[in-house]
């Protein structure tokens, strides 16, 4: 099933990720579903690449695909910040 507001905000993530680090040229997700007990759970994978450099970021899981998609968004602006300074520089 495809979920055109899933689709947007991911958009919107990926380019609020290239204006904060330009030097990205690509940015995949994956969404991974499972079921814990009753409990549906979601994951969102990102792989970052950008000359010479690939990030990979596994988000936490979440009950929600959208709370699953700002999860992984949030962890690897955090990632790109702390370990990956030099691609956000000039």
């Amino acid at each position: 099933m495809k979920d055109e507001r899933l689709e947007a905000l991911i958009e919107h993530d990926v380019a609020e990720l290239r204006a904060a680090f330009p030097q990205i040229a690509e940015v995949r997700s994956s969404l991974e579903s499972w079921n814990e007990g009753e409990a549906r759970r979601y994951s969102v994978g990102l792989d970052i690449r950008w000359a010479g450099h690939q990030t990979l970021v596994s988000g936490p899981a979440r009950s929600g695909m959208h709370e699953a998609v700002r999860a992984a968004f949030d962890a690897a602006r955090e990632r790109l910040r702390a370990g990956c300074a030099h691609v956000g520089a000039g």
